[in-house]
């Protein structure tokens, strides 16, 4: 049996010539924070508006069905909490989104400026 000092130092022997192979060869660090995938706009739009599902609400536990009917019944206790809540945010979301989307556009401005500047 490996005492557990001995595995640590075998396995950074191991690590040590897998980085000298490139095994564990890491991209340069970027600040891109650039999505993958361009998001639309009405995407954007979309997913800033908050719009729970009740019938979302559910248990799939053994004994689910009166565990469902318990959430649904907190739920409607406390909607009015709830449904102000919500309404705040999806007007911050719907703000910031639209703020995010002109920005947007002054950027695409700014860029098509320079390269008639620079044409």
């Amino acid at each position: 049996m490996t005492e557990p000092a001995e595995a640590l130092r075998r396995a950074r022997a191991a690590a040590e010539k897998g980085r000298a192979r490139g095994d564990y060869a890491e991209a340069n660090p970027s600040l891109d924070a650039s999505p993958v995938t361009r998001i639309s706009e009405t995407r954007l739009v979309e997913w800033s508006l908050i719009d729970p599902d009740l019938e979302r609400v559910y248990s799939t536990r053994r004994l689910g069905a009166p565990i469902t009917w318990v959430k649904r019944l907190l739920i409607r206790a406390i909607r009015q909490y709830v449904g102000e809540a919500i309404a705040q945010e999806s007007r911050y979301n719907a703000q910031a989104t639209a703020h995010i989307l002109n920005l947007e556009d002054r950027v695409r401005d700014l860029e098509e400026q320079l390269e008639r500047r620079q044409s």
